[in-house]
């Protein structure tokens, strides 16, 4: 059986307006932090051996753009959707956007949402425990 694929889509860390009052709710985040996070989960997840592409996306269209043509390139069997795009209200448009073309591209797959920044394995063994098992 294949290794359990993901994808993580995440704000790329560099076009974060920090000082912004939507970021605030994320303590102490900085590209850095954001990056350091994001590169964590990567070489976490792949690991505990799933595939996965991590897809960083600006904000609006451009987003959506780059999201839609990502998740029409391969299979998926989990999409992870960052804290950044689904908590944020000015991304909501953008967090549709993702859903619907998630939807569309990827109709079997799995919507994961981290829980912080540092997200863990954890977040996609919610649904592939095992990552050359089957859906729970």
């Amino acid at each position: 059986m294949a290794s359990i694929s993901a994808i993580q889509i995440g704000l790329d860390p560099n076009v974060i307006d920090y000082s912004s009052p939507d970021f605030a709710q994320f303590h102490n985040l900085s590209a850095t932090t954001l990056r350091a996070a994001n590169d964590d989960n990567v070489a976490g997840l792949r690991a505990a051996g799933y595939r996965v592409d991590n897809c960083l996306i600006d904000v609006g269209e451009a987003g959506a753009v780059k999201a839609r043509s990502w998740l029409g390139a391969g299979h998926y069997d989990a999409v992870l959707i960052g804290a950044g795009i689904r908590l944020v209200a000015s991304n909501t448009l953008l967090f549709e956007s993702i859903i619907n073309a998630a939807h569309t591209l990827q109709p079997h797959c799995r919507f994961v949402f981290n829980r912080a920044a540092a997200s863990t394995p954890d977040d996609i063994r919610r649904w592939y425990p095992n990552p050359e098992g089957a859906l729970q």
